[in-house]
């Protein structure tokens, strides 16, 4: 006889887990999820003021910068993107709550450092950058590196006869 299983499994709201991590998603654009035990909503309602009568907010920290500001979020919320101006600075974000305009801190994400979103140009016109498997197409100002095989997808044969052009240092 065969029993009917069911596939289907149910995801807990809530793991009673304080955690908060934060992930880069973009140069312009972080994720950061959280869960909240039930102890620390205790702790910190004995220790600062009445969680439920807070308001939650994320503390925004360049800490390449040294600046922070703070964004207030739903109270039903676990997750939030948050859009950054700077680029290829290191961040972190700090869950907490206001209650009359003071801040309290219920815990701290990891740091995260946001790329920039184009390539950075070379600081010395003889710096040399030594890929295998990649061609080096020089411009005035900045040096590109290109996977072959990714030219070969997308050209078929090396355009131009670039391979032969390509000088052996930057090849090694």
């Amino acid at each position: 006889m065969l029993h009917n299983k069911s596939e289907y499994y149910e995801l807990p709201i809530k793991y009673d887990e304080t955690v908060v991590r934060l992930l880069v998603q973009s140069p312009k654009r972080m994720y950061v999820y959280w869960d909240i035990s039930d102890q620390t909503i205790q702790e910190f309602s004995k220790k600062y003021f009445d969680y439920a009568k807070s308001t939650p907010i994320l503390r925004i920290i360049n800490l390449t910068k040294n600046y922070f500001y703070d964004i207030p979020i739903d109270p039903f919320a676990n997750n939030y993107y948050i859009d950054v101006e700077d680029e290829n600075c290191e961040y972190e974000v700090e869950l907490g709550r206001t209650f009359h305009d003071k801040f309290a801190d219920i815990y701290m994400s990891n740091h995260v450092t946001i790329p920039n979103s184009t390539p950075l140009p070379f600081e010395n016109e003889n710096e040399e950058i030594l890929f295998k498997n990649y061609i080096c197409l020089d411009t005035k100002k900045m040096r590109v590196n290109i996977p072959k095989q990714r030219l070969r997808q997308d050209y078929g044969d090396l355009p131009f006869g670039i391979e032969d052009n390509i000088s052996s240092n930057s090849m090694k």
